[in-house]
């Protein structure tokens, strides 16, 4: 850690900011710390001469606060947002400004310690992430699971800014394409069907790009005379693959648990379990993990996601918990107008209505599988928000 920082601080209160400073000072790896009240005056400089990091406080004027926020992140100016608001809706908001981090104010000595730390070994780095595999899963049909990948992975791709794949392995039923209106070049069965031809720098090409987002989609049912190129070998040459472009790899599974599915499954660094509040869900989803962790995955990768959830139902979170013997990771609302709005239009339900509660929970969602810098944001925040309420 010889690299020496220097940090620009942004804050109104002339109090907290010295405070933040004194801290910041504490460090041997901080060779400078200037204060501005002033914002204006603040981007000013850092326009003349980049500073290392910035801090910038959104307590008091947070739309302002964010926009400084943005502007000095397109500058390639790590910024840690603080505030004394914290509730998940201004955290996802800082982190989709450009937050590398997100503290809450008063900011303890640690917590702060701790971020420029981070800070410090991310750009000694040069922000080497390792991809991430994300799977959806259920072992019975009708449980939502490809809505939950497809808008998981736009909003992946809309949070951090990076390369998003979604593949749709559902290979004669697939739909995740038709979800965002995207009609695919190539086909993943042809893909792998020529897997050892392909140059790696050639699969992003054989996606389609969403939009003007980081998300790319492999999609389209695979016709009857290429199932056979199928092969969990070439499956896994294909992901090796892919996880030298991409951040972030979302997969759509079918609802069978063959020797093929099991494999791709123990790649991956999250499991998504898909099921609703019924009894016959539950009953498939205990009998369905029961059956991933006896060939060999860990339970730990499983994260239960009930869709279409509804407050008040028939069966608490704690009765859901208690037969399935693991936690809830998350709940999707039901939002059956919003969703099949969105279905039908060819979008995501954040473009249908942004400000809809299965939007804000597919945020969320992201946020929780991001990064863990992201992650960590909410869980060191402390007493004012739970990182629980999230889940």
């Amino acid at each position: 850690m010889s690299r020496e920082l220097s940090i620009i601080i942004f804050d109104r209160n002339d109090l907290s900011s010295e405070m933040t400073k004194i801290y910041l000072q504490e460090l041997e790896c901080v060779k400078s710390v200037d204060c501005y009240s002033d914002y204006v005056s603040g981007c000013e400089r850092c326009a003349k001469e980049p500073p290392d990091a910035a801090i910038v406080d959104i307590t008091e004027n947070q739309e302002f606060g964010l926009e400084v926020t943005a502007q000095l992140s397109k500058a390639k100016i790590p910024v840690i947002n603080i505030s004394m608001n914290t509730n998940a809706s201004v955290i996802i908001k800082a982190l989709r400004c450009g937050a590398v981090e997100f503290l809450a104010k008063p900011v303890l000595k640690n917590e702060l310690h701790s971020a420029i730390l981070k800070l410090l070994n991310s750009n000694s780095e040069e922000e080497k992430s390792e991809c991430k595999i994300i799977t959806a899963f259920s072992g019975k049909g009708g449980s939502g699971k490809t809505t939950v990948a497809v808008n998981l992975a736009l909003e992946l791709a809309k949070l951090t800014g990076r390369k998003t794949a979604l593949v749709d392995m559902n290979f004669c039923m697939g739909e995740a394409a038709a979800f965002l209106n995207l009609k695919s070049s190539f086909n993943l069965s042809s893909i792998l069907e020529n897997i050892d031809n392909i140059k790696p720098d050639m699969l992003t090409g054989m996606f389609e790009k969403y939009s003007d987002n980081e998300l790319y989609v492999l999609s389209e049912s695979a016709t009857g005379a290429l199932l056979s190129s199928i092969t969990i070998n070439r499956a896994i040459r294909l992901l090796k693959s892919l996880k030298d472009t991409f951040s972030y790899i979302v997969i759509d599974l079918p609802t069978t648990a063959d020797d093929k599915i099991l494999k791709t499954l123990k790649l991956a660094d999250y499991i998504l379990y898909i099921t609703s509040v019924n009894y016959s869900m539950l009953k498939n989803a205990k009998n369905c993990i029961k059956l991933l962790c006896g060939s060999g995955i860990s339970k730990d990768n499983i994260k239960i996601i009930l869709n279409r959830y509804i407050e008040n139902d028939e069966l608490t979170t704690e009765e859901i918990e208690n037969e399935l013997g693991m936690e809830v990771y998350k709940k999707i609302p039901n939002n059956y107008f919003t969703v099949m709005s969105a279905i039908n239009k060819g979008i995501s339900v954040s473009e249908e209505n942004i400000n809809s509660n299965v939007a804000e929970s597919f945020r969320e969602l992201a946020v929780m599988l991001s990064d863990n810098i992201m992650e960590n944001s909410l869980k060191n925040i402390r007493g004012r928000y739970e990182y629980q309420s999230a889940n």
